[in-house]
């Protein structure tokens, strides 16, 4: 199958899959004797494992190095395959708090607007007619 429909398959954009092909996320595609891109099932498999794992917010690094691993087939690998998961959750967890706070933020302006926003709103006005 062609670009077009694996990535229709598989949700990524045609882009992306040839990135991520180019910089080994995913393993090579075979290509047709005029050089197009061949689709197999497997690739699918794996085009929508990444973006699952994109999804989920793991870095294209850091999953490249995990998909590599996941290529050997060692099942002794495993270990170095749950840290880089964990990784990914500890960062994850981390801009989850930033959002939060960015969040909790907003919210504070919104419900206190007259005496927080008002204020700076006019200081800004005032500092440009200067």
């Amino acid at each position: 199958m062609n670009i077009k429909k694996a990535a229709e398959r598989s949700g990524i954009k045609a882009d992306n899959i040839r990135y991520y092909e180019k910089i080994g996320l995913i393993p090579h595609i075979k290509r047709t004797e005029s050089g197009l891109r061949n689709f197999s099932e497997q690739d699918i498999k794996s085009l929508k494992f990444v973006k699952h794992m994109r999804d989920a917010g793991v870095q294209v690094e850091p999953l490249t190095r995990y998909m590599a691993l996941v290529a050997q087939g060692n099942p002794e690998t495993k270990g170095e395959r749950i840290a880089i998961l964990e990784a990914q959750v500890e960062q994850l967890r981390c801009e989850i708090e930033e959002k939060q706070s960015a969040l909790d933020y907003l919210t504070y302006k919104i419900e206190h607007y007259d005496e927080v926003m008002t204020p700076s709103e006019t200081a800004l006005l005032t500092e440009d007619k200067r």
